[in-house]
């Protein structure tokens, strides 16, 4: 068994045996160095301490042992290797998260299986694509492809035809896109035809006419009110004619036939195992007043457990910003799993935007007895069951920033800037159930991505 020495400061020694004790089998060693806080140690200053406790034979270690030092050290590694001859980590930044650190399992110990991309395509539609301009298309769909999509689909109106619809098509080709349309009028689709479209949505018995004179796949739906004969009567047609086809059962909204939608998709891919199929999942996600974050990973985990093909959807509601984006990461994140026999947790957390899958877990008598040992009067802030702040003169504990911050002393208008901003942080954490460190920006799954680049990537 792997021996741990875990090095810390002296502010957090008491928590951190408290932590390790919970840690079944494992052979820990909690080594406190001369130094009050634990990410003020550089791997310098660690290499040196470590060979003087070593030389007084206060540490002893053997080359198989593993030593894991504050997540917030500064430095390269090698010093403490040098010194040690042993392997070498930077633990977690928040000592609370050693127990997953430590833990086998975790996902950065796991040697994920190098696997093939995701079969299932993504088709972003852009609903109003007939009302837009040509640039402002082109505009929609690079935002599309980034974040996802592999075809645009164009959506067309019923009451009059789609302007430059040709024009439209042929410069999203020479774009490099993928191109489908969407439209019930008969006269979009065979200019669409004859622009090179590679994909047609959706025809039924009233239209099927249509398909001889396409190059490309077609999408089959169901009569309207009908049940699956008249899809299965359209893809017998379509085989007799030996034109390409994709089936789409329909999936409707939530309380208008959910459940049975999937149901009718599961029922298609049983009698007709190999035939390719498209789920729209639109309907759920922009007609239900629900974060659509986790909707889209729901439906994309369906839709690849039943061998769907191609997933279509939309951005036209705020509810609904970021679909694309979604979709695609939980297409990745199901495949994962998938290809790895196991399930989708563990492998990333993109998708985890306002949940977490580990919070804050400090308990007030921890951070107490820390209260005690400070010397300083720098402000340390901590989220647990309340919202804690303290230094060497003031322990406080409160549920709001202002409770807290009205309670402090008074200071510069830098230190209140800082101070009232890492406060309304943890309050956000304490409220959302989020993780908080101080001087850290909160997680959002991938929604940090764009806080990262410095500004929106929403169109």
């Amino acid at each position: 068994m792997t021996k741990y020495l875990l090095i810390t400061g002296q502010i957090a020694e008491h928590s951190l045996r408290k932590v390790t004790g919970k840690i079944p089998g494992a052979e820990l060693e909690v080594k406190a160095l001369p130094c009050t806080v634990a990410a003020l140690m550089t791997t310098e200053f660690i290499a040196r301490e470590l060979k003087k406790e070593m030389a007084a034979q206060e540490v002893s270690l053997h080359p198989t042992d593993t030593i894991i030092i504050p997540g917030l050290s500064q430095g390269r590694l090698d010093p403490i290797r040098e010194v040690t001859r042993c392997e070498v980590h930077k633990g977690p930044k928040d000592l609370k998260d050693l127990p997953a650190f430590l833990d086998p399992k975790r996902e950065h110990k796991i040697p994920t299986a190098r696997v093939e991309p995701s079969p299932l395509k993504i088709v972003a539609e852009i609903v109003d694509a007939s009302q837009r301009t040509l640039r402002e298309i082109i505009a929609r769909a690079e935002y599309f492809r980034t974040n996802g999509a592999d075809i645009i689909d164009l959506g067309g109106e019923l009451d009059r035809p789609f302007p430059n619809l040709q024009e439209t098509i042929r410069e999203l080709k020479r774009e490099g896109f993928q191109v489908s349309i969407d439209s019930h009028r008969e006269d979009d689709i065979r200019e669409a035809g004859r622009a090179g479209v590679d994909l047609v949505l959706s025809l039924k018995s009233s239209n099927l006419h249509l398909a001889k004179g396409l190059d490309c796949p077609v999408v089959l739906i169901p009569d309207d009110g009908e049940d699956l004969n008249s899809l299965y009567k359209c893809m017998d047609t379509l085989e007799k004619w030996q034109k390409p086809y994709l089936a789409d059962p329909i999936l409707p909204p939530l309380t208008m036939g959910l459940a049975a939608g999937i149901g009718r998709y599961l029922q298609v891919r049983q009698e007709f195992p190999h035939c390719e199929m498209l789920m729209g999942l639109g309907n759920v996600t922009e007609l239900l007043d629900a974060d659509s974050v986790g909707i889209n990973a729901l439906l994309t985990g369906v839709a690849a457990e039943l061998r769907i093909n191609y997933l279509l959807t939309t951005e036209v509601s705020k509810r609904a910003r970021g679909s694309i984006r979604e979709i695609s990461l939980a297409r990745d994140l199901i495949h994962q799993a998938m290809a790895e026999e196991r399930i989708p947790k563990h492998i990333n957390n993109q998708l985890l935007t306002i949940k977490e899958a580990a919070g804050n877990e400090f308990e007030a008598e921890d951070l107490y007895q820390m209260h005690k040992v400070i010397k300083d009067r720098n402000y340390r802030i901590f989220v647990a069951d309340q919202i804690y702040i303290f230094n060497n003169r003031v322990f406080l504990a409160g549920k709001s920033a202002k409770e807290l911050f009205d309670q402090l002393a008074e200071m510069d208008a830098k230190h209140a800037f800082y101070l009232g901003r890492e406060l309304e942080k943890a309050e956000l954490a304490l409220v959302l159930g989020k993780k908080y460190t101080q001087d850290n920006p909160l997680h959002w799954g991938y929604l940090s991505e764009i806080t990262d680049r410095g500004g929106g990537c929403l169109p």
